[in-house]
């Protein structure tokens, strides 16, 4: 389970993911100390659950919920907080949980159970899902297999989706993909870009030593490897 905890307060921050982690000891938990430094984080990574505080440092706690669900649909979002009287506004948003400091480790125990039986849930769903997706292809709508996408791009605010013979423009992020692709071998290398893993033919040196793919079927174009995705990258093809 892949868990964000986002609070300006570091001893609050640390707390939680101490309890966290006795309920859940494989999650991997990334911290946040600001509303801006999570919104940067969600440009890389996609996350199942985000922990939010409601006061962070100023900022509002319940429009950067509604700022996660813009960004990922699928994450749950937990608030806690030391005020009670957010609770309310808090469902509204379609928040999981909703956690009262001090933190208790029962408490969150619940909380994480919760999580669990929903992941359990959201498992069984997908093995019964359709490996294929809708996408706007101007004047219809035109049904393709996940197998036959090459890779997805951004393209200003929106995602060019790339086959073998054509690309589509769809007006959804690389957030989103990502998180429906998840399960089909696609790995996003970079902040721009979301690749099938059965279409990888090589990976070679980049300016300023980085590398960049080449993919079957768009051999003529290099897609940058991110430094942080490197290392994991190269090891799925080790496993």
């Amino acid at each position: 389970m892949r868990i964000a905890v986002v609070d300006d307060e570091r001893p609050a921050r640390s707390e939680l993911v101490y309890l966290i982690r006795q309920c859940s000891p494989s999650a991997e938990i990334t911290e946040a100390d600001s509303s801006d430094r999570l919104m940067e984080l969600l440009n890389t990574k996609v996350f199942d659950v985000c922990f939010v505080d409601i006061d962070l440092g100023g900022a509002n706690g319940t429009t950067l919920a509604s700022m996660i669900k813009s960004k990922v649909p699928e994450a749950q979002i937990i608030f806690a907080t030391a005020y009670r009287e957010y609770a309310v506004k808090a469902f509204e948003l379609g928040a999981a949980d909703y956690l009262l400091k001090p933190f208790d480790l029962d408490r969150v125990k619940k909380t994480m159970g919760r999580l669990e039986e929903k992941r359990a849930e959201a498992a069984g769903a997908r093995e019964m899902a359709i490996n294929k997706i809708m996408v706007n292809a101007g004047a219809s709508f035109q049904v393709l297999d996940v197998s036959d996408i090459i890779y997805i791009e951004t393209e200003k605010r929106s995602c060019r989706i790339h086959t073998a013979k054509k690309s589509y423009l769809q007006n959804e992020s690389l957030n989103y993909y990502e998180t429906r692709l998840k399960n089909c071998r696609f790995f996003r290398i970079h902040k721009s870009y979301l690749v099938n893993l059965d279409y990888v033919l090589e990976m070679v040196p980049a300016f300023n030593n980085g590398y960049s793919l080449k993919m079957k079927y768009h051999e003529k174009v290099l897609l940058p490897i991110g430094r942080t995705q490197v290392r994991e990258f190269r090891q799925l093809f080790a496993r």
